[in-house]
């Protein structure tokens, strides 16, 4: 069954995590429209640019943890340590992908933004991969990876490095990625440590990890809100709107610490946390539109 065309074409979108790494594209995009308003041919090259970098990064990822994806039952299914898809493969669908994204963020932007994309790879693949497995804190220096990309789009679109709107973006960004990471771990916790990786549950109990997670939480939220505070966001509507959710965002995960460790209630909060930061790009694209 799984020589089949159709289940093929499943593993290999699998093995790209195309479901995460478009939303990483969506970020490159808003950093690209937040410096030049105007929907092009580059904006979108550029973007498709961002997406198969983010791709193979996923890709070499997956080919550095086979043998740990393997341990957990979240994991083993994948389509490398299932072996639905050969190592080789993989490492030719790395290649390809990252020579694609390569060619097509030059094309579109400059070499600028090809070099911030290839640090961002590097230090995803070759820093976060690892240290993962030394420190249940590597999160932090890890959620860096999510911050950079905006800023690809930016450099590709022309702006600086040390510009506010891209600064206030990235540290938005960078903040948000870190109580999604907690979130999986009140989930998949016990998992993490079978497989050897030090996990915050060998350092805190659920109630301080819930705690934490909800501070987190209001960090990005407070995060959220300097892009009204710094004009970032210009438009009054869209600010009124941000602060609101941005209330409603606060309201929701205070259920958090209040509610008892249920962990079918976590990715319910994983995907509020994950629809308030694309509605926070969607807004940050609107109000360039109308402003």
């Amino acid at each position: 069954m799984t020589n089949k065309p159709e289940h093929k074409l499943k593993d290999w979108l699998e093995l790209s995590k195309l479901k995460i790494m478009i939303p990483v594209s969506l970020t490159g995009f808003t950093g690209y429209f937040a410096f030049d308003p105007h929907f092009s041919l580059k904006i979108f090259i550029t973007s498709v640019g961002i997406l198969l970098m983010a791709i193979s990064a996923s890709v070499l990822n997956q080919i550095q943890e086979v043998e740990l994806d393997s341990k957990m039952s979240r994991t083993c299914n994948r389509p490398l340590p299932s072996e639905r898809i050969s190592f080789k493969n993989a490492i030719l669908f790395f290649l390809l992908s990252l020579i694609a994204g390569i060619t097509a963020v030059y094309y579109a932007g400059n070499i600028k933004a090809v070099l911030i994309g290839l640090i961002t790879i590097a230090w995803y693949n070759g820093i976060y991969t690892y240290a993962k497995k030394i420190t249940a804190f590597a999160v932090i220096p890890g959620a860096i990876t999510g911050a950079l990309p905006p800023l690809i789009g930016w450099i590709a679109a022309g702006g600086g490095l040390w510009e506010k709107p891209i600064i206030f973006i990235e540290f938005l960004l960078f903040i948000g990625q870190i109580p999604h990471f907690w979130l999986l771990i009140l989930k998949y916790g016990e998992e993490y440590k079978l497989a050897g990786i030090p996990a915050l549950t060998d350092v805190f109990n659920i109630s301080q990890i819930k705690r934490i997670t909800f501070s987190w939480v209001v960090s990005s939220v407070v995060a959220a809100l300097f892009l009204c505070c710094f004009e970032i966001i210009q438009n009054p509507v869209i600010n009124i709107i941000l602060v609101a959710v941005s209330i409603y965002m606060v309201w929701q995960f205070i259920d958090l610490i209040r509610i008892g460790a249920d962990k079918n209630n976590y990715r319910k909060y994983s995907i509020v946390l994950d629809a308030y930061f694309l509605l926070i790009l969607l807004l940050l694209i609107s109000d360039r539109i109308v402003t």
